[in-house]
């Protein structure tokens, strides 16, 4: 019988978490641009915090990626990396791109 760490987390469970931040953060991502198409100020507060709380995830579960063991589970994680690397690339441009001008007088 193998050993396992109880500080680490099986394989599959961080790919489902990395997956469901990846979703998250896709669903944040359209409440962003839906919030923007409609001008409305107030779904596009709320959004932004579901942008930034899917930001979040995206980090954690790029940190729990980043602890497994690479070499027994390698072309899976890589793919599931990659993912997780797009979708954040992709919510820092709708962040850069949500950005409100400072005030001038």
């Amino acid at each position: 019988m193998t050993q396992v760490n109880q500080h680490q987390m099986p394989i599959r469970h961080v790919i489902d978490n990395a997956e469901k931040a990846i979703q998250v953060a896709k669903d944040a991502e359209m409440a962003v641009r839906h919030a923007q198409l409609q001008s409305d100020p107030h779904k596009l507060s709320s959004a932004l915090a579901e942008l930034e709380s899917a930001q979040q995830a995206l980090a954690k579960a790029q940190s729990q990626m980043a602890a497994q063991d690479h070499e027994h589970h390698g072309q899976e994680l890589v793919q599931v990396q990659d993912q997780l690397n797009q979708t954040q690339q992709s919510l820092d441009v709708v962040a850069s791109n949500t950005e409100q001008p400072k005030q001038v007088r």
